[in-house]
């Protein structure tokens, strides 16, 4: 065990009774921090010993989201139930030196003082004489059930300064004697918790604020036991929009669901590490990377109010967070998920209903279309939706903007005119992007600026502003008003399915 010289070690502790929940998360991210920054070590200890509600699919799913989250134990995660035998060797030890005994108060009789307690306005705490020792010893013949009681000290308080609520004070003729373990000897929440904290040698334990009403308790084991107590820090709640606490009505409220949104880890992980702590304000940056966080993370600046849940923050941070990504790792991200939705295996996508520039490779063309969405997005899921008509020619068209921008036959015409003009002028924008020194993006840009400078000339010389040509042509490629830049639009798709695409367009507005 070490040494009070050593390093923090620091745990996170799950119960693998459901999915893990975004505060869960933050208490996982903050532990992991603090070992980060301090030198220290973090551990994962899966508290798997209610065996009616812990579930292997629990455990898996926990697990998988702190892999996704980067969160992962320094040493083999450790799992309660394997530690049977060491909760009975401190349990013994706690009954030997008469700290903790078997009770055999009979639950109507504890239901009846604890009534007689309501009544008269004061707090029930359960004493051991509070059950003759003739009736336990009857009892104890009779093969009645029982518990076991740790025999908590009458006069007094117990302390601690928590490293974010300051001083907090419990007097103990509050507590009573409470329950560590069952009849049968399996172990509960306080005792094991303690017990595989003293064995683990934690030193600091950082977890929620609805955990505070433990701590009494437990430093009551601590020092039966005669081991040192941890420094303590308890996090604030996270509450919803509506200052409620954050439930399932929030929206997303398991960190798996929020991969399935297309966020990223490294936004989560920012976003959560800023409900309830900040940098000092010369530091202070809301987009950070994991390692600026750690440099800059301390339990001094977390603030004890509870933390609000925004949902749209979070949105913009993974915006901010995708453009930070090098565009190598964003394109693997993305790949996959364009995939799936529009068709393709692994040798690419499927070529019967994808059009491009014939005169890009398969990956120049993805890149491309890619980096043209990466402005536009706050999640992965976004670059679908932004580039569709990429992979599927629009089958309908605006009605609004059909209305506006081609309700008159002359206007047809117009867009038919300017599908000519383009057709004309592609080579001779393309004469100057053909510099081989240029890399395929620059040569984009430079065909785009081109093209663009030549149907301004042509639409200026028949009496036209440049949007009279660009906006129809934009709804006769996208199907919309809105879309990444026309130019490049235009580029990716290439020169025939560009003109077949206006022409197209023209004919089913015109009825031909």
């Amino acid at each position: 065990m070490p040494d009070k010289n050593d390093k923090p070690r620091v745990r996170f502790a799950p119960s693998p009774t459901g999915f893990l929940h975004v505060g869960s998360a933050r208490t996982a991210l903050f532990n992991w921090l603090y070992a980060c920054h301090t030198g220290g070590t973090y551990l994962l200890r899966i508290e798997d010993t209610d065996l009616e509600r812990s579930t292997e699919d629990a455990t898996r799913q926990i697990i998988e989201s702190l892999e996704w989250l980067g969160l992962m134990s320094d040493e083999p995660i450790e799992y309660q139930t394997r530690r049977a035998g060491i909760h009975r060797e401190y349990l013994h030890r706690l009954l030997d030196m008469g700290r903790a005994y078997r009770c055999y108060c009979p639950k109507d009789k504890l239901d009846a003082m604890r009534e007689d307690a309501r009544r008269k306005g004061a707090i029930f705490a359960y004493r051991r004489g509070m059950f003759s020792g003739e009736e336990s010893s009857r009892m104890e013949a009779a093969g009645a059930p029982c518990v076991i009681r740790f025999c908590a000290p009458e006069e007094g308080a117990v302390a601690f300064d928590d490293l974010v609520y300051g001083r907090i004070e419990v007097r103990l003729d509050t507590i009573g004697d409470f329950v560590i373990a069952r009849g049968d000897g399996s172990p509960l929440y306080n005792f094991t918790n303690v017990i595989d904290d003293i064995d683990m040698g934690i030193t600091h334990i950082c977890r929620g604020e609805d955990h505070i009403s433990n701590t009494s308790k437990q430093i009551l084991i601590y020092e039966a036991l005669g081991a040192a107590r941890p420094r303590f820090a308890h996090l604030p709640m996270i509450l919803g929009a509506d200052k409620q606490k954050l439930s399932k009505r929030h929206g997303a409220t398991g960190v798996m669901r929020f991969r399935e949104m297309g966020i990223l880890p490294g936004a989560l992980v920012n976003f959560l590490a800023l409900l309830g702590w900040a940098p000092s304000e010369a530091e202070f940056n809301e987009v950070m990377s994991m390692d600026e966080i750690i440099a800059r993370f301390s339990l001094d600046r977390i603030n004890k109010s509870p933390a609000v849940f925004d949902h749209e923050k979070l949105m913009w941070m993974n915006g901010m967070h995708i453009r930070r990504t090098p565009k190598e790792r964003l394109h693997a991200l993305v790949e996959p998920l364009l995939r799936e939705q529009f068709g393709g295996g692994p040798e690419g996508f499927d070529p019967h209903t994808v059009v491009r520039n014939p005169a890009l490779s398969d990956g120049e063309w993805l890149d491309g279309v890619i980096g043209l969405a990466t402005e536009r997005t706050r999640t992965l899921n976004d670059f679908g939706g932004i580039l569709d008509f990429f992979f599927r020619a629009p089958a309908r068209y605006d009605e609004k903007a059909v209305k506006k921008l081609l309700g008159a036959p002359e206007k047809v015409e117009f867009l038919r005119a300017t599908a000519k003009h383009i057709d004309d002028s592609w080579d001779r924008a393309l004469s100057s992007a053909h510099d081989p020194k240029l890399e395929s993006s620059a040569a984009a840009d430079q065909w785009c600026a081109a093209m663009e400078e030549s149907l301004r000339s042509w639409s200026e010389a028949g009496g036209h502003k440049l949007g009279a040509a660009a906006q129809p042509m934009r709804l006769a490629l996208t199907g919309r008003t809105a879309s990444p830049p026309l130019f490049h639009c235009m580029w990716y798709l290439g020169r025939t399915e560009t003109v077949r695409r206006i022409e197209a367009c023209a004919r089913s507005v015109s009825g031909d």
